[in-house]
């Protein structure tokens, strides 16, 4: 599945709001959603990177942000693309000059600790340059970031998204969808559709009118809904 948007999402109940949800949506509108586990997975982010011009710009590939009142985090759209957004950022113009000290530093100055884990991992000298450690070396580094930030695989929960395929009308007016579920064709009353229609699982939009009722229409560029006698 190719994941092309994704959002945060509220957290279970019960949680803490900083162990929010991620929701991913793929190219049919599906959405997919991680709760539990870490952060980290949740975000498809092993380095667990805040959302910056650079961590979610276009090289990057970055499909969305998630987070809480006080951090975000860029989301990737699988566990590839976010590793590799970490090892370019470590070999970047930034960090690679810095020591091993300083970049850890850097990259998460709240834990003053970091960088004894990394050494105890790594068995590598803390004041070496990025630049300096050859490719086994460097490995070693952003391998053990990963460790320390953890990646624990949680709960994804796939929400489909479904097709109208039909309405029935009385006296010109809808009051019934024929819905393609993932049970089959089943028809939905107007107000259970528009309900659908507003937690995001139908390919419609939902047309607010100022009489404060509802109605829905076909996306943009889609068929107009078809009537069944």
């Amino acid at each position: 599945m190719v994941f092309i948007k994704a959002k945060a999402g509220p957290a279970v109940a019960g949680d803490p709001e900083s162990k929010f949800t991620v929701q991913y949506f793929d190219e049919q509108g599906n959405m997919t959603i991680r709760s539990g586990g870490s952060r980290s997975w949740r975000c498809n982010n092993p380095g667990n990177l805040i959302a910056s011009r650079y961590s979610t710009s276009k090289n990057r590939r970055s499909i969305g942000t998630a987070g809480d009142k006080t951090h975000r985090y860029a989301v990737y759209p699988d566990y590839e693309t976010g590793r590799e957004a970490l090892v370019v950022m470590l070999k970047g113009s930034v960090y690679s000059p810095l020591t091993l000290r300083a970049a850890i530093e850097r990259y998460d100055k709240a834990n003053p600790k970091y960088i004894d884990a990394i050494v105890k991992i790594t068995k590598l000298d803390p004041e070496r340059t990025i630049k300096s450690l050859n490719d086994r070396e460097f490995e070693r580094f952003w391998k053990a970031i990963e460790k320390i930030e953890k990646w624990a695989i949680g709960t994804e929960d796939f929400i489909e998204k479904w097709i109208i395929s039909g309405v029935h009308k009385k006296k010109g007016v809808i009051t019934e969808y024929l819905i393609q579920t993932s049970h089959g064709p089943t028809w939905f009353s107007k107000q259970d559709a528009i309900e659908l229609a507003l937690e995001g699982r139908l390919h419609a939009t939902v047309v607010h009118l100022k009489t404060d009722s509802y109605y829905l229409r076909p996306t943009f560029g889609s068929n107009p809904f078809e009537l069944i006698t």
